[in-house]
């Protein structure tokens, strides 16, 4: 009786003993050698950026207390993936635009950073550009860039001696020049958004308004009437320019630098800014989980302290990112990127660059629309617009 009794015992202490060590793993996504695995998706792309600068430069920081895992995804399936782990899901820090941001905050999945994280996310270094949208997001996102999504035009020096500077111009221009000019489809291109939205500027129209804007749509649809398609994807209205299919497509300016940075552009193709309307400004932004785990929160609070520090971000100015806090500067660069930001810098047109520092111009921009119009701006073009080709 008292050998069954010792062995029940030993038993017991034994499973007690196991159970302890498995444990305690989910709540802190331990990984290896204890350390906390901190999980990061981006929807946002950028991972020239994200996965090749900033992660890289946390785990040399941080690689003693955690592993970094890096996914990507687009808003709605990384939203949904949330949505599906519920309390057992496993990401801790998203990289949004101006899509996934709204639909979390809607749906109730991001930790409020401000004001109880101002200090983490440096949010008193935030630049004009990123401190407006303390206001717009009720402080749910650390902008990480402040950058131009356009309009600019970018045009072929043999076929246009006179490149056009203003959407009135432009328009009389495509009608002495039939189909020499296109633009991608707007819901799927960021430089078809930036055209559109800043057409609706240029025309004194409020773009947060779409159903308002007759001006823009009869814009659109007399110049219309020389365009035979809008291309799905960006990169064939990048291709149509440079093969000489058309002579002139919407582009951004740090976008365009970039691809002339890395030899992507011909050296017939140059740019020129639009004077009538203001850059529409797009950005990316750190979220944080709401409800985490406390050592995964912590985990991501140190990711966003860092990732949102000047030094950090100054590295984005290596390819073509506009650090959204104001303190960064090319100065913070570390050696491995400063000949690749100099070679960036040479493409970079004169109205966006001080010195060596790329900008958006002080009262040349405004806020990308809020979500819903946008969406609304989108259906409305595919049915005026895309449904008569």
């Amino acid at each position: 009786m008292k050998k069954q009794k010792l062995f029940l015992i030993t038993t017991m202490f034994v499973i007690g003993l196991l159970l302890s060590a498995c444990g305690g793993g989910a709540e802190g996504s331990s990984g290896s050698g204890g350390k906390t695995t901190l999980t990061v998706y981006s929807v946002a792309g950028g991972d020239e950026y994200y996965n090749d600068i900033v992660i890289p430069m946390f785990e040399e920081e941080y690689g003693d207390k955690y592993n970094v895992e890096y996914g990507r995804g687009t808003p709605q399936e990384v939203i949904n993936k949330i949505k599906t782990q519920g309390d057992n899901g496993t990401i801790d820090v998203v990289i949004t635009g101006l899509d996934g941001l709204p639909l979390g905050i809607k749906d109730g999945l991001w930790e409020q950073l401000l004001p109880d994280y101002s200090e983490e996310v440096h949010a008193d270094q935030w630049n004009e550009i990123g401190s407006a949208y303390k206001e717009k997001f009720d402080g749910y996102g650390a902008p990480v860039t402040t950058g131009s999504g356009g309009p600019i035009l970018a045009y072929n020096k043999d076929k246009v001696d006179n490149p056009p500077t203003s959407y009135v111009e432009l328009k009389d221009w495509i009608s002495e020049n039939p189909g020499k000019f296109t633009y991608p489809a707007v819901p799927s291109s960021g430089p078809a958004r930036g055209f559109f939205f800043g057409l609706a500027q240029s025309l004194g129209e409020d773009f947060n308004d779409p159903e308002s804007l007759d001006k823009t749509w009869k814009y659109l649809e007399d110049i219309g009437e020389t365009i035979d398609n809008y291309p799905t994807k960006t990169s064939d209205s990048f291709d149509m320019l440079y093969e000489g299919g058309v002579d002139i497509i919407p582009h951004t300016p740090f976008w365009f630098a970039n691809l002339k940075a890395t030899g992507t552009v011909p050296p017939n193709i140059d740019t020129v800014a639009l004077e009538d309307t203001k850059q529409i400004i797009d950005s990316h932004f750190y979220v944080m989980l709401k409800d985490l785990p406390e050592e995964r929160k912590q985990a991501a609070l140190d990711f966003l302290e860092f990732a949102t520090s000047k030094e950090i971000q100054s590295q984005g100015y290596a390819v073509g990112f506009l650090p959204a806090n104001g303190e960064a500067s090319p100065e913070y660069l570390e050696e491995e990127h400063v000949a690749t930001y100099e070679k960036y810098l040479e493409g970079v047109m004169p109205e966006f660059k001080d010195g060596d520092t790329i900008y958006v111009p002080e009262d040349n921009w405004v806020l990308f629309p809020d979500l819903e119009p946008t969406n609304k701006s989108y259906s409305l073009w595919e049915e005026k617009i895309q449904a008569s080709k």
